[in-house]
């Protein structure tokens, strides 16, 4: 089954959010998405047991739980949802949220 060809004026309406919305948004998680795979040794050193919120390729916001963390970034005026949000454990185990 074929999928019909959405104009980018109606695709943009279904995602709802601009073409330069969705490429900022894009190239922001990018950012952050190399801050973990490229710096997990320092995040381990810096920010062991912590929840860590990063966006734009920075730190954000830490915090020992969930939901300090949480608290932090929309003080910052970030939603959770744009920021990957990961558990900084020091056994090696992995959770990104």
């Amino acid at each position: 089954m074929r999928l019909p060809k959405l104009s980018k004026k109606t695709l943009a309406s279904y995602l709802q959010a601009t073409p330069k919305q969705i490429d900022r948004e894009l190239r922001a998680y990018s950012r952050a998405a190399r801050v973990l795979s490229s710096n997990h040794s320092r995040l381990v050193n810096t920010h062991p047991k912590q929840w860590v919120g990063i966006y734009d390729g920075n730190v954000r916001a830490t915090g020992k739980s969930f939901t300090a963390l949480i608290s932090r970034l929309k003080k910052q005026g970030l939603s959770p949802s744009d920021a990957i949000i990961r558990y900084i454990d020091v056994s090696g185990r992995k959770l990104t949220l």
